[in-house]
């Protein structure tokens, strides 16, 4: 009987020890190709592979009106852009330079969910397959955290793919606009222009537990092109990618918003960041989501040149 007890105890102990040792699992998502600031934030995330278990990195398109009608669009030729191919290629590159190509990385959808005019149909995809197998495959209980910082085509067809997955999930992004003192959302926005039909799509899922942080929230955590130079070691691949991201994408700026880190640092480092519970914009299914109001901007810069110093010198 005494035995029997003793063993139901180790083995009540090994399930807690158990539950509290494993990570919490991170799918991340991003239009690298586009411009410079998601490379920062895949960076800071890959950075805290130690204490997340990140199952999946997959790219976004980043398709917009512009690649119709001018010639470049930041250092590429719109002519025959492919911009699920970049962004794949520069993802690539940089789970190459962290020695992380372990990791899943498929490559996401060519193009927005539906139509121009609208509808909700999905787009199948290498990254649609393999988020749905490992959502599948969670513990009872368990949820996926998905970071998407790019349009939101894969993670919006996933869902209408195979719905029950939504309850699976909690979603952190960026992107839209919100203005906190009159309560008023505007899709006018890079990244939710990338895919109206799809953020529509998951703002109208109640069953989805989402974060979102607004474009007006970001404004503020900007990096200063000379003193970001000078902090990075191009000796070091990773830094060596961060610098040159900015020399191709961005030149001639002399500081930018780095927009999308804010999303992954609120995402890693709570108190940073304040949230506010929102009800959806009114011609969406009307419920509450949860959107960052306020962030400690210096806070989130010296954190990441912090950790970065911080890994280079592990290393």
């Amino acid at each position: 009987m005494i035995i029997r007890i003793l063993t139901a105890i180790i083995l009540l102990f090994s399930i807690i020890f158990n539950a509290k040792a494993q990570k919490q699992k991170v799918w991340f998502d991003t239009d690298m190709g586009n411009e410079m600031d998601d490379i920062f934030a895949l960076t800071r995330l890959l950075m805290e592979n130690d204490k997340y278990d990140i199952v999946g990195v997959s790219s976004a398109h980043f398709n917009n009106a512009d690649l119709l009608v001018f010639d470049k669009w930041n250092q590429y030729p719109t002519k025959g852009i492919n911009t699920i191919k970049i962004s794949q290629e520069e993802n690539e590159k940089l789970l190459q330079a962290f020695g992380m190509m372990k990791i899943a990385h498929p490559i996401g959808a060519d193009r927005q969910m539906g139509r121009a005019w609208g509808e909700y149909t999905p787009r199948p995809s290498d990254m649609t397959k393999k988020l749905i197998e490992v959502v599948q495959a969670l513990s009872e209980g368990e949820k996926l955290d998905v970071i998407f910082i790019g349009a939101a085509t894969n993670i919006a067809s996933a869902i209408a793919i195979e719905p029950n997955i939504a309850k699976k999930l909690r979603l952190y992004c960026m992107g839209g606009r919100y203005d906190v003192k009159d309560k008023i959302w505007n899709k006018d926005e890079f990244n939710v222009r990338g895919d109206l039909n799809g953020i529509n799509y998951l703002f109208n899922n109640q069953d989805i537990e989402w974060y979102i942080m607004p474009a007006e929230t970001c404004i503020g955590l900007t990096f200063d092109r000379e003193d970001t130079y000078s902090r990075l070691d191009s000796k070091y691949p990773i830094e060596n990618l961060l610098k040159q991201r900015w020399i191709e994408s961005n030149p001639d700026d002399k500081t930018r918003i780095i927009w999308d880190l804010a999303a992954v640092e609120a995402f890693l480092t709570p108190y940073l960041a304040k949230i506010k519970s929102v009800k959806t914009p009114p011609e969406n299914h009307q419920h509450k989501v949860n959107v960052y109001v306020k962030i400690d901007r210096q806070a989130m810069f010296d954190k990441f040149w912090n950790t970065l110093r911080a890994y280079r010198d592990k290393k």
